[in-house]
């Protein structure tokens, strides 16, 4: 009896954990983990343009982990690539400030406040390279006493957040504030 018992909760086991779904970083392998989701209703337009302002304003919960809201924005990239939209209509370009401003800091202007390389770089070099275009606000820069310490070449700056984001939602970008 206490085998078959056990042998039930084992295929109980074996079934639940052969149903969960898996995640997957199919675009951006750096981070941005999704799942498929295949009972959900198609509703992206593979034909539409998507011009898509991220906001970055937290910090990383430590200094040695990547920092969520980019994680987030790789997840954006993910889904709208994994939706079908064709690269060329996904113009994504994301504004880092407040306290997201450290993660633009090279590894070693990173390790040499923080003690570890930052764990952001690989994130932001696949970002960039697969068309995200990353902005530090200036404003932030100063505020923070950064202005010149190396940071990541991948990101440029802006004279100030809120100019950026006035900007691009007056040319039609949608804010996406996580």
């Amino acid at each position: 009896m206490r085998t078959g018992f056990f042998s039930l909760i084992t295929v109980f086991f074996l079934i639940s954990f052969v149903g969960q779904a898996q995640k997957k970083t199919p675009f951006i392998k750096s981070g941005g983990s999704m799942y498929d989701v295949p009972e959900a209703e198609p509703i992206a337009d593979k034909q539409m343009k998507y011009k898509i302002l991220y906001e970055i304003s937290k910090g990383a919960d430590k200094p040695d982990s990547v920092n969520s809201t980019l994680d987030k924005l790789a997840r954006l990239v993910n889904l709208h690539l994994s939706a079908g939209i064709p690269r060329q209509n996904l113009d994504v370009v994301a504004v880092v400030h407040f306290l997201g401003t450290p993660l633009i800091l090279s590894d070693e202007a990173y390790k040499k406040k923080y003690g570890v390389a930052n764990p952001n770089t690989a994130l932001i070099n696949e970002l960039t390279a697969n068309g995200v275009k990353l902005y530090i606000c200036g404003q932030s820069l100063y505020m923070r006493k950064m202005e010149s310490e190396p940071r990541n070449p991948n990101i440029k700056v802006t004279p100030s957040a809120m100019l950026l984001m006035t900007t691009l939602q007056s040319k039609g970008y949608v804010p996406i504030i996580p």
